[in-house]
Parts: C-alpha cells; sequence; structure tokens
C-alpha cells in the first residue's frame, strides 16, 4: 500500500531539507507531510496535483505547498530526450515551522510571511518576476551550505512574503480527510485515468479500479477530491489538450478525439469551462 505520510529524515548537519532530484520520472504517489514545501520544476513536464486542483506543469513551475497538503507531480512518459535517461528535474525545500524557535514567527516584521504560511494550505503558485527571482534562489541555495543556506531560504521566504505575483491553486474549503487507504485507492484511480484518459472510461470502470459500486464511487470521490469524478477526467483531458495544442500542429478536432472527446462541441465547452479560453483562443496565446 502506497503510504500517503511521508516523513522527511533529520540531517544532524542542516535544519531544513534541501533537494536536487533529476530522474527519468518524479515519484507520484499522493503524498503529505508536516513540512512547508517549495518546489521549482527545472526539467520535465506532466499534470501536477495539490488538493483539488489538477493543472499542467511545465519547467518554471514554482509552487508553495502548505503541511499536510496532498499533492504529487505526475510525469509524461515520454521517451529520454537527453541520452542520459534524466527528462524529470526538480529543486525542492522542507522546512518545519519550529526550526526557527518557538516565538520566532511572531515578530511584527514577519506578519506577512506568516499570513504567506497560513494561506500556503491552498498552494501558491508563483508567477512574472516573482518567480524569477525566487528560481534563482532556488538553485543557489541546491549548492549552498552553512549560514548562507538558511539565509537564501529567509531570502526566498521574504519575496514571497512580499509577493504580487502569484496564485491559488486549490480550493479553501478542502481539508485533508485522505487516510492511507485513500491514498492507496485515488493513487490507483488517478493513474489509471492519466494512462488511459484518451480513450472512454466509464464510471463502472473508475469504481472497479477503486473496488466500490459506482454510485459509493461517486460519492467517496466527492468526499475526497471536491470535485465529481467526471469534472476530474474532463481536468485530466483538457490538460493533455493544452500540451498538444503549444506543442503539436495537429487540427483542434482532431485533438479533441486524441485526449478522448468525442463530441468537438463539448470538448469545446469543457475546455473553456476548465481554462477560460477556447482551444483556438489558447493556442494563440500560448504556443508563440
Amino acid at each position: 500500500m502506497l503510504p500517503i505520510l511521508e516523513k522527511v529524515e533529520a540531517n544532524i548537519n542542516h535544519s531544513f531539507h534541501v533537494n536536487h532530484l533529476k530522474v527519468e520520472h518524479f515519484p507520484s504517489p499522493l503524498h503529505f507531510h508536516l513540512e512547508v514545501e517549495i518546489l521549482l520544476v527545472v526539467q520535465g513536464t506532466g499534470t501536477r496535483f495539490l488538493g483539488d486542483s489538477v493543472e499542467r506543469y511545465a519547467p518554471g513551475d514554482l509552487v508553495m505547498i502548505g503541511s499536510n497538503v496532498p499533492h504529487m507531480w505526475y510525469s509524461d512518459k515520454f521517451p529520454p530526450q537527453n541520452g542520459n535517461g534524466t527528462i524529470s528535474e526538480a529543486i525542492y525545500i522542507l522546512f518545519n515551522m519550529e526550526i526557527f524557535g518557538e516565538h520566532f514567527w511572531d515578530l511584527p516584521e514577519l506578519k506577512g510571511l506568516k499570513k504567506v504560511i497560513e494561506y500556503s494550505h491552498r498552494g501558491i503558485k508563483l508567477t512574472g518576476k516573482t518567480r524569477n527571482e525566487v528560481s534563482l534562489l532556488m538553485k543557489s541555495i541546491a549548492t549552498s551550505v552553512g549560514i548562507s543556506r538558511v539565509n537564501l531560504l529567509l531570502s526566498i521566504l521574504e519575496i514571497v512574503a512580499s509577493a504580487e505575483e502569484y496564485e491559488y491553486l486549490a480550493s479553501s474549503v478542502l481539508q485533508n480527510t485522505i487516510s492511507p487507504d485513500d491514498s492507496d485507492r485515488l493513487n490507483k484511480v488517478y493513474k489509471h485515468v492519466i494512462d488511459n484518459s484518451w480513450r472512454g472510461i466509464t464510471l463502472d470502470e473508475a469504481a472497479s479500479v477503486a473496488n466500490f459500486s459506482a454510485p459509493a464511487f461517486c460519492r467517496y470521490f466527492k468526499e475526497r477530491t471536491n470535485k465529481t469524478f467526471v469534472r476530474f477526467l474532463n481536468e485530466i483531458r483538457v490538460g493533455h489538450a493544452c500540451r498538444l495544442l503549444i506543442d503539436e500542429n495537429h487540427p483542434i478536432s482532431d485533438i479533441c478525439f486524441i485526449c478522448g472527446f468525442n463530441n468537438i462541441s463539448y470538448f469545446i465547452k469543457q475546455f473553456k469551462k476548465i481554462t477560460g479560453f477556447t482551444p483556438l483562443n489558447y493556442r494563440k496565446k500560448f504556443a508563440d
């Protein structure tokens, strides 16, 4: 069974955890941990799950994740492009709120930062110049040691606290009600849907993967993810369509069917509902 609680191992030489991960595919079990996380995708594409948010990610994706928020980065399963088997790369920081001491966060100068960390339970995606500034510091902290390592973390947090270029990812009403058993079921469903979204996936099929009847699965999925299974399936399919619209030259009508939709008008309606754009406008805006 895939455990949902990830225990971050302590290191006697460091007060917080930094890792520069280079792998073929990111590890993909849905998980959470007590530590606040800041993650920068350096290389790779795929689907990011955070709370009830489902979005595509690409190089430059930079997110701050609060304590105990279920999340995972599910890599696209493309052949390696650089000859060494590494097509997914990320730098991430994990830190416990207690590392600076009991009263540190009560300092008046840290009021803004404390508020940002409290709101990070929704997932905060940094954009624009803020993302660029923090990305540079993330790359520096990956190779830093000693006091400079701590200073870099504080610098990153200071920029995040004063940021105006960001967006929340997950719903504010979603709470972490996922148990280890839920994690196992949801991981199986997520993987099955992502790997098979190009074809017709029925509700009965998804329910069978989770070992539920269809009615019980509908209730279960909505309670755990804050959305219907059909909405989730459409988000995955639209995410794939976004990649194809940017990276490929297929006609929009072909992309509709490649991604598992069997009706063009329904595809366009769902695409606009999820992204705010029509497929054509999305291609014009992001494919340049």
